[in-house]
């Protein structure tokens, strides 16, 4: 029985609750009845209508907050309110819901509070300081802290482990679905496709295909009163908010813009734990390995096609130059070379006569003269030359579709998906053999037929054939991917020549979706080198082998009749 000492003490009810300790459930993802806050709040006030000596003066509650720290903002408005003076009574429903850190929860019973004077009660753990019986709890209380630290511990562990097979499985774990997306009303872990917030995001891939660049975009989103990704979430009623807002109103930001551009999420493929914490103890956040990324592709349907998509990374990885006067990149940016140096050209205007003219030169030339030449080349009369030569390019590519849509439909994408497989399968061979290897090494350390340095040595060189291996393997599956699209679309890359069959202008568009790059040499004399270089030869030995084999069957036939 504790005997409590006969004074009035004015009493500060304190609540937590959190669902990275333990207090939500994994299965159920709901709090637990007997610790919700409603439940705290009643087993309180019922224990202070039998103690007539605690007089209520204010509640603090710190709901969705962790037990392994103190900071928590209630409970550091609380001891602000303890200095005070204003209270010099605690009351909780446990120690759990006081903390779980065992080290802190301690320190504050044992001589934070005890030097502030202050009264500290856990109600359901039987511990009230004023009580007689201290000696006791001085004993048990340290336990009961550890306990609730270790139960901490190992809940976090069952969470992150948890978490980390719905990424694994391709499941979206997160709190908010990104622009462009919601998360499905009937499963919250599948993201399905938001067609207002999808059109924005399929407009900014356009615009920065058309050589926009991202603070235009911004611009652009602005003018049209499209709202941005925070305020969008707002309207739908979704309570979000991010460090990244720094007026009353989010606006459209080249940083948003470019957050958008480089999510590959947009093409069906969710990318998980990114980032983690050290331990349940430390909140602050670490970025991983790319290759500890959960990335599991076909989650969710795609907004953006993967080709647009790799398209768009190139271009921003690309050293462009960008218009002062329409804030959009070149028609030529990143693409158009010296013949001879391998420099990248640049481009410069003069005033001559009260007239502009625009010219593109050797940069290291440029830089310093006694290195190559000018290899100069008025704008216009490289737009006259490139134009010409697309032109005559997608001519050239339009009879050859011609002639593969009068051969077996589809026969060349069959025969490119069986090299593709057939190159697959070498690659595998060639992990599954150097994997085997690796282990063979293991054995031949243990029995001393090869030093440590070399094990070391063969290690390191079996596991970098793995590695390219499976970069290999990863850029066949993109390419069969491609084809398959342009499979089930009946349209593969000829597509892409096909839509510019009009064409009578060169755009920043055209360049980036046709052209590698654009070599000029001495006398303005100009090479474009196509995208597609590949197929294209591809499938001109392709169509050889057809006519090939179409001879030799007439040939058989003229035989068959003469005889």
């Amino acid at each position: 029985m504790m005997q409590i000492l006969e004074s009035t003490y004015l009493v500060a009810i304190y609540l937590r609750l959190s669902k990275e300790d333990g207090d939500f459930s994994l299965s159920s993802g709901k709090k637990a009845e007997s610790d919700s806050i409603s439940n705290q709040r009643e087993l309180i006030g019922n224990y202070m209508k039998e103690h007539p000596e605690l007089e209520f003066v204010e509640e603090f509650c710190d709901d969705g907050y962790t037990g392994t720290n103190f900071q928590r903002p209630d409970f550091i408005r609380m001891m602000e309110a303890i200095k005070a003076q204003k209270i010099n009574c605690i009351i909780v429903k446990d120690l759990s819901r006081f903390g779980r850190e065992y080290i802190e929860v301690g320190n504050y019973i044992e001589k934070i509070f005890p030097r502030l004077g202050i009264r500290f009660i856990a109600i359901n753990d039987h511990y009230d300081s004023a009580a007689s019986n201290s000696q006791a709890d001085g004993i048990i209380l340290p336990f009961k802290n550890l306990i609730n630290d270790s139960y901490s511990r190992d809940t976090s562990i069952k969470v992150r482990t948890h978490l980390d097979v719905k990424r694994r499985q391709g499941e979206f774990i997160g709190s908010f679905a990104v622009y462009g997306y919601l998360k499905d009303p009937e499963d919250k872990n599948h993201l399905i496709v938001d067609d207002y917030a999808a059109k924005v995001v399929q407009d900014i891939y356009k615009w920065k295909t058309e050589g926009f660049s991202p603070d235009k975009i911004a611009e652009r989103l602005t003018e049209m009163g499209i709202v941005s990704p925070m305020e969008y979430k707002k309207t739908q009623g979704i309570r979000y908010a991010c460090s990244f807002k720094t007026g009353k109103q989010a606006q459209w930001s080249h940083v948003a813009v470019r957050r958008i551009l480089k999510n590959e999420i947009y093409t069906g493929v969710l990318t998980q734990g990114k980032r983690t914490t050290p331990n349940y103890k430390v909140k602050k956040s670490i970025y991983k390995a790319e290759t500890e990324w959960a990335r599991v592709e076909g989650t969710h349907e795609a907004i953006i096609s993967r080709k647009q998509f790799d398209l768009v990374q190139q271009l921003m990885l690309e050293d462009t130059r960008v218009s002062p006067d329409e804030n959009a990149v070149y028609p030529y940016s990143g693409r158009i070379f010296c013949g001879d140096c391998a420099s990248a050209a640049v481009r410069k205007s003069v005033l001559t006569g009260g007239k502009k003219y625009t010219y593109y030169t050797c940069s290291a030339n440029k830089a310093d003269r006694t290195t190559c030449s000018k290899h100069s080349i008025r704008e216009d009369a490289l737009d006259a030359a490139v134009l010409a030569t697309v032109q005559a390019h997608i001519q050239v590519v339009l009879d050859m579709d011609q002639a593969l849509q009068q051969i077996e439909a589809l026969t060349w994408e069959k025969r490119e998906l069986k090299k593709i497989d057939a190159n697959i399968t070498i690659q595998q061979t060639v992990i599954d053999k150097n994997c085997n290897l690796r282990m063979g090494i293991y054995e031949d350390l243990k029995e001393d037929i090869i030093t440590k340095e070399e094990f070391m040595t063969l290690k390191e060189e079996f596991t970098n054939r793995v590695r390219e291996a499976e970069r290999a393997i990863k850029q066949y599956e993109q390419d069969k991917t491609s084809i398959l699209s342009g499979f089930h679309e009946q349209q593969g890359w000829l597509a892409q020549f096909r839509q510019y069959r009009n064409i009578s202008e060169i755009t920043r568009n055209v360049v980036v979706n046709l052209i590698e790059r654009i070599n000029v040499f001495e006398n303005q004399q100009i090479e474009v080198v196509f995208k597609q270089k590949d197929q294209f030869a591809d499938i001109c030995a392709f169509l050889d082998s057809q006519k090939e084999d179409a001879m030799r069957t007439d040939i058989q036939v003229l035989k068959r009749e003469a005889i």
